[in-house]
């Protein structure tokens, strides 16, 4: 939003980029306390506010005497994940928004610009101008992380401001059906409440494990984060071109019952039932009908495993596919195309 010359932010960044990220000491022992990690990771921690105008049709502006429009107002969490003021949080806090400002536990305040919104993984990357080197925390590896480790939320749950609360990973690869996401999910019992979205999932190390997005309601204790290392796939493509273009196959496909895996004497599988005209999928050469026995590598069992499989994928990539036609296996490579924009 507000950006100086170019001359000016040379110089305020020149050090930015070899700031270290934040680590916990190197005596912490969390099964004595988990406050010096806390107090280390705090500060690259911030919350997030926006506002929204909405627009009022006009009918209820003549019937009510309401104005042309009126302001909401959002609040979530997020992470710096450089120095120089790149911060991480969800895309749903942010989408639409008319204004976006994000406030550390300093009391630091700054205007933040939405530099790219991916709404299939619901990840944005925030930027801000803070003229001076910022503390921030890196990205680890949620592939490494085991469930029963333990972890650390950070985040502005109910709008209260920073609130830390602990746990461990409960599961980890979940689906979560209502969420239409293309990444699973990693499952937490550390709290997580309204607000908490786009904060980040800390292992004992320091590092990011995940980023806080969703909670069954009525649960106990029962959050999802977005996988770290999904994070660190979509970063790129969001700082450089402020949205993430996936591989797309242009297939409709349903899952093979008992009676349907007996037929075809596979263990696994997944049904053609449609194919785009032009689509990758029509050009390889795929008919309904045909069942989609893996792709590089990875069994397909269900719709979604192939929705994630193709869309964890950059355009132009090839895939191995392994499938069934007219009762023969084949296996081959297939270039990826894009996936169209919703």
């Amino acid at each position: 939003m507000k950006l100086l010359p170019f001359l000016l932010l040379t110089a305020c960044y020149a050090d930015a980029g070899d700031a270290p990220p934040v680590t916990p000491p190197a005596a912490f022992n969390p099964s004595l306390s988990l406050a010096p990690l806390v107090a280390a990771v705090e500060p690259a921690v911030v919350n997030v506010y926006t506002t929204q105008r909405q627009a009022i049709p006009q009918i209820y502006q003549y019937a009510y005497g309401l104005p042309s429009e009126r302001i909401q107002q959002g609040q979530g969490s997020g992470f710096v994940i450089s120095a120089d003021g790149y911060i991480l949080t969800n895309n749903h806090v942010v989408s639409g928004a008319t204004t976006v400002k994000v406030k550390f536990d300093s009391g630091d305040e700054y205007a933040a610009e939405v530099v790219g919104l991916d709404q299939g993984s619901d990840v944005a990357l925030l930027k801000i101008d803070a003229k001076k080197a910022l503390p921030w925390l890196r990205l680890g590896s949620s592939e490494a992380a085991r469930v029963g480790d333990w972890v650390v939320a950070v985040g502005n749950p109910l709008g209260l401001g920073h609130t830390v609360t602990a746990g461990i990973i409960s599961a980890k690869g979940r689906e979560v059906p209502e969420l239409e996401a293309l990444e699973e999910f990693i499952q937490t019992d550390a709290s997580i409440n309204p607000g908490n979205s786009g904060g980040p999932l800390i292992g004992l190390d320091g590092t990011v494990i995940g980023m806080n997005t969703a909670i069954v309601s009525g649960a106990n204790s029962v959050g999802f984060s977005i996988p770290s290392d999904h994070l660190a796939f979509v970063l790129p493509q969001l700082r450089e071109k402020g949205t993430v273009a996936r591989g797309w196959l242009g297939v409709g496909t349903a899952a093979l019952n008992s009676r349907g895996l007996k037929e075809f004497k596979v263990e696994t599988g997944v049904m053609v039932t449609q194919v785009s005209d032009g689509s990758p999928a029509a050009v390889f050469g795929l008919v309904p009908g045909d069942v989609i026995l893996s792709i590089a590598g990875k069994p397909m069992s269900e719709p979604a495993d192939l929705y994630r499989a193709v869309a964890s994928k950059w355009p132009g990539d090839e895939v191995t596919v392994k499938y069934l036609h007219a009762g023969t296996t084949k296996e081959s490579k297939l270039k990826l195309g894009t996936r169209p924009s919703k």
